[in-house]
C-alpha cells in the first residue's frame, strides 16, 4: 500500500509499505476514509520532534474497519471509526481512562 513516509527533516515522500496485518488481539485494521494533518506530523517534519527513523505519518483519520483480531466483541467489520488517540487501553495510563498517554502507542 501506499503511505506518506517521513524520512528526515523536511522529508516526508509516499512510499509503497507493507500492508497492515493483524498482530494483536485487540488489532483493528481501518480503510481510511478522511485524514488531516497534525500539529504533530508537522513537528516532526521541522525536526522540532526529533525522529530517528522512518516512520509513516497521520495518525489522526477515520475509516472503515476491514478486519479485526478476535479480542474484539464491541467492533464489526463495516463499522465506521475514529481511531485517535491509538491506544492498547491495558497499559497504567490506559487503564484509568487516559489514552491520550498510553505508554504503548506507536504514533
Amino acid at each position: 500500500m501506499k503511505a506518506a513516509v517521513f524520512h528526515k527533516i523536511g522529508d516526508i515522500r509516499v512510499d509503497n509499505v507493507e500492508d497492515p496485518r493483524i498482530e494483536q488481539s485487540e488489532d483493528i485494521i481501518v480503510k481510511v476514509t478522511s485524514t488531516a494533518i497534525c500539529g504533530s506530523d508537522l513537528h516532526i517534519y521541522d525536526g522540532f520532534f526529533l525522529q530517528l527513523k522512518d516512520q509513516v505519518m497521520g495518525h489522526e483519520f477515520m475509516g472503515i474497519v476491514e478486519e479485526k483480531g478476535p479480542g474484539l466483541s464491541k467492533l464489526k467489520r463495516g463499522d465506521r471509526v475514529v481511531p485517535f488517540p491509538i491506544a492498547c487501553g491495558h497499559c497504567y495510563f490506559c487503564n484509568p481512562d487516559l489514552p491520550v498517554h498510553c505508554e504503548n502507542c506507536e504514533l
